[in-house]
């Protein structure tokens, strides 16, 4: 059962990547295209984190899954603290004729 942990990680890990990809691409949409996404993204970022829990906690998980498990809760903390903090920003300056 190792290998679901390992699994469930591994997703959550390239779901916090493609959702930092996404919102760091979002940026120049304006603060309505980051508020959008951040709330269509929140719930996954969440859910990814979630569950991996359930097998490690289940099953006698080495400390290397409990390491990576972190590692991308941490993360996916720091892309939705970073998304909320670039909603309220400033977007790039409009060109000038």
């Amino acid at each position: 059962m190792a290998s679901l942990a390992l699994a469930l990680v591994v997703v959550q890990l390239v779901a916090v990547v493609l959702c930092g990809v996404h919102l760091h691409r979002r940026r120049g949409h304006g603060a309505d295209g980051r508020t959008r996404s951040l709330r269509l993204l929140s719930p996954v970022l969440l859910a990814t984190s979630a569950l991996p829990l359930i097998p490690l906690l289940a099953y006698d998980a080495s400390a290397l899954l409990w390491g990576l498990w972190g590692a991308g809760y941490l993360t996916a903390a720091l892309v939705h603290a970073a998304a909320g903090s670039a909603r309220g920003s400033v977007g790039p300056p409009a060109p000038t004729p």
